[in-house]
């Protein structure tokens, strides 16, 4: 059989958002289950080849690997070790550390949940669905005092697709919106400025979407992009979506 296995990242190069939150790590795991996902087993220090395994559930707090192959000295040269796992699935790369290696009396491989995890997307940046929350808009300002309110589809560090009325302004590639903002009943982000980079047909015939990526952010704005970006992710992985805005810097 032929494994098609990506190698650990170098922690220092890991950029400090993708490390998930400890709490949501369980469910950050468990949504790649149901999948029997491949992954693979490297040596710490690289003194071996990876040891291919399927990730098969988690139980009593134990992570079950079903070995793909047999290492070299056999499955008990790795029992009491550790190992790094990598597992490439649809979210992204998934990376941990598995401590306290075990063998169960079925042949698989158990370690304790890790408390650590990174996943790195695979894109450039990482997309989150919005959380499809009708109190959430992101609010264009179109000069003269108006203002049009728009659906957020998901949104990434640096970027956002949104959900346009089609006809209700003009959206042409290379078109900047200018001091827009997060809202959410009477809360709302600082203002934010876009580029609008592609444009797409919406769900229904009457919508339109709009990629855009941030315009010359500051500080500020990367700050609370990044928070509502998270907020979601976070709120999504731990089964409270519907409070996701808890966790936005800007919603008081």
């Amino acid at each position: 059989m032929k494994f098609n296995i990506h190698p650990p990242e170098a922690l220092k190069n890991v950029d400090p958002k993708f490390h998930v939150e400890s709490r949501a790590i369980p469910k950050t795991i468990e949504r790649e289950l149901f999948k029997k996902p491949l992954a693979g087993l490297f040596p710490v220090d690289g003194s071996a080849r990876e040891l291919p395994v399927s990730l098969l559930d988690i139980k009593q707090g134990l992570i079950v690997m079903k070995p793909e192959t047999k290492p070299e000295g056999g499955l008990t040269s790795i029992v009491g070790g550790q190992r790094i796992v990598v597992l490439c699935g649809e979210s992204g790369k998934m990376q941990f550390l598995a401590v306290n290696l075990k063998l169960t009396e079925d042949g698989n491989i158990t370690c304790p949940l890790p408390n650590e995890l990174i996943l790195i997307q695979r894109r450039k940046e990482f997309r989150t669905l919005g959380p499809a929350d009708e109190d959430l808009s992101f609010v264009l300002c179109l000069g003269a005092g108006q203002e049009l309110l728009t659906k957020v589809i998901d949104i990434s560090s640096h970027g956002i697709l949104l959900d346009i009325r089609l006809g209700a302004t003009e959206v042409d590639v290379g078109r900047y919106w200018h001091s827009g903002y997060f809202e959410r009943l009477k809360s709302r982000s600082t203002t934010i400025d876009l580029l609008i980079k592609n444009v797409r047909p919406g769900a229904a015939m009457d919508r339109i979407r709009a990629g855009c990526e941030l315009y010359e952010p500051n500080n500020l704005v990367l700050k609370e992009f990044e928070s509502t970006r998270s907020a979601i992710e976070n709120a999504r992985v731990q089964g409270r979506l519907n409070r996701w805005h808890l966790g936005a810097s800007w919603y008081v």
